[in-house]
């Protein structure tokens, strides 16, 4: 059922948990991964509270009658081959400062969370669920496998962000479902290999034959290689997210693409308007459709930025077209085509439409791959045109389209 491209013999499994007041969800997930998925999990980690470590303690490492070993009598595992004692038990603490009476001086102090309910609670909950997660997952020889079901939805919620952000390739998260008789039922740790019976209510018992366990897969975006690729230290969970966000937005970036909407008369990039109409739209589609057609590109470019066949001399403009264009996207109010009226359209009103276009682009926030550039250092033989990858440059051409 686990997909792992290591040799099952190389690699050491490792289950870990978040739980409350119910332990059972620990053996009843041992039991789906080791007996119907038939995983060898040698190493069992539980992140709880302090009231959910006594509860831990008490059903299931107690030698005699902990519920732990019962699983593992009852299946045939030697309890010696998993690893899960005291120092498995993971409690949350919070600092808690004293002020000596001698000197003034303050001592600090680690105390145990007996639950989960204040904004504090939650803070010192993520950063140590996050660490511990952080730190299983930086061995390449093992195979972490965590479960969401037990706890608080806050701890939940943090085990899946834990994962989301430093899981890896062969790391799997779980929620296990167990049937309403014997969910949360203190009776009940997992299905015995003979039939039993026990009491869910007053005067009534059902069969363990019908505990049904099921292990739900839960897919998560594994963030690992971005939360990674900066070495500086980061202190609480929110400058992580920000660093990863920022990163993933830059690398949104690079694929937004411009679309150009003839019949619409806009021009989007990414999920935003471009603030520019009329004449400036007319001359940016005018260079998008020669970035967009050269087909050098199609097997690929060293200087794809500044391929020479994009760019264009002002001798090279062709005038007839860029007024068609301008008439696709001129306001049917405004009746304007090129220049306005009384003006020449020449090199100089070239320029200025050009530097339009390019300060509206700019002051809306836009990336200068947009703008059109001059890729020569001098005015004369000066050659425009778009640096933006043709691959990201999509014309909807309607039925306005001129020349169609």
């Amino acid at each position: 059922m686990v997909r792992r491209r290591m040799r099952s013999q190389d690699v050491r499994h490792i289950f870990v948990a978040v739980t409350g007041q119910t332990p059972q969800i620990v053996t009843e997930t041992l039991y789906a991964l080791m007996v119907e998925w038939r995983i060898p999990i040698s190493e069992v980690f539980v992140i709880t509270t302090r009231v959910g470590a006594e509860r831990i303690r008490r059903d299931l490492l107690d030698p005699a009658q902990g519920q732990l070993f019962a699983f593992c009598r009852e299946y045939g595992f030697d309890p010696g081959s998993i690893r899960f004692d005291e120092t498995h038990i993971l409690t949350i603490t919070r600092t808690s400062r004293r002020h000596r009476r001698a000197g003034g001086a303050v001592s600090a102090s680690q105390e145990e969370l007996d639950d989960i309910r204040t904004v504090e609670d939650n803070r010192c909950l993520a950063e140590q669920l996050l660490g511990i997660i952080q730190q299983l997952t930086d061995d390449p020889r093992t195979v972490v496998h965590g479960s969401i079901a037990g706890g608080r939805k806050t701890m939940s919620a943090y085990m899946l962000l834990a994962f989301t952000l430093y899981g890896r390739e062969q790391d799997r998260l779980y929620h296990v479902l167990v049937p309403e008789p014997f969910e949360h039922n203190p009776q009940f740790f997992f299905p015995p290999r003979r039939e039993q019976w026990i009491g869910v209510g007053v005067g009534q018992v059902v069969s363990t034959r019908q505990a049904r366990i099921d292990l739900a897969e839960i897919p998560f975006v594994r963030l690992r290689s971005w939360v990674l690729k900066e070495k500086k230290l980061r202190r609480t969970i929110e400058e992580q997210i920000r660093v990863v966000q920022r990163e993933l937005n830059r690398e949104a970036e690079k694929w937004e693409t411009l679309v150009i909407d003839y019949s619409a008369r806009q021009a989007r990039f990414g999920d935003r308007l471009l603030p520019v109409h009329g004449v400036k739209l007319a001359l940016l589609a005018y260079f998008a459709e020669r970035r967009a057609a050269h087909p050098q590109h199609a097997s690929g470019s060293a200087k794809l930025q500044e391929c020479p066949a994009c760019f264009q001399e002002y001798s090279e403009f062709d005038y007839t077209h860029y007024c068609e264009l301008c008439r696709v996207f001129a306001s049917p109010a405004s009746g304007a085509t090129t220049a306005k009226q009384g003006e020449r359209f020449d090199q100089d009103l070239f320029l200025s439409y050009r530097a339009k276009l390019n300060r509206a682009l700019r002051q809306g926030g836009f990336p200068d791959e947009l703008q059109i550039v001059n890729i020569t250092p001098m005015r004369r033989g000066a050659r425009y045109g778009l640096r933006l990858d043709p691959r990201r440059i999509h014309l909807v051409k309607g039925s306005m389209t001129p020349g169609e």
